[in-house]
């Protein structure tokens, strides 16, 4: 899933004129939501071995104009809990734990935004 915010580039160049740093603030925001999502994900896995929830991983990807976070899971049978098959029903747990923390992001975003404006504007 990627998540666009509308007039974030008038609001960098403002942020960045006034000594801020849009993409850092961003960034926290996005390397919590990614290690919450990943937690969520791994409490919402069916578990038989355990070997699928302890492969479930985040990663964050800063670059100079944006900010990604990634869970993801290597296992190769990760793809079947998550949408079942012809003989086994479908046991989501990175949906669920991406629409949990959509809020989430939202909710980080603005807290790490305004610090930043406030940060700058002093």
């Amino acid at each position: 899933m990627a998540v666009e915010i509308k007039g974030l580039d008038s609001l960098m160049a403002k942020l960045n004129a006034m000594g801020g740093n849009v993409i850092d603030a961003l960034g926290e925001a996005v390397a919590t939501t990614g290690i919450v999502a990943q937690a969520d994900a791994r409490a919402f896995v069916a578990v038989d071995t355990g070997a699928l929830k302890a492969s479930i991983s985040s990663d964050i990807d800063f670059t100079a104009t944006s900010v990604e976070a990634k869970v993801f899971t290597n296992s190769p049978y990760a793809l079947y809990q998550e949408m079942g098959t012809v003989k086994m029903a479908a046991h989501p747990y990175m949906m669920p734990a991406l629409n949990d923390n959509k809020s989430t992001f939202e909710y980080l975003a603005k807290r790490e935004l305004n610090k930043a404006i406030r940060k700058a504007a002093k």
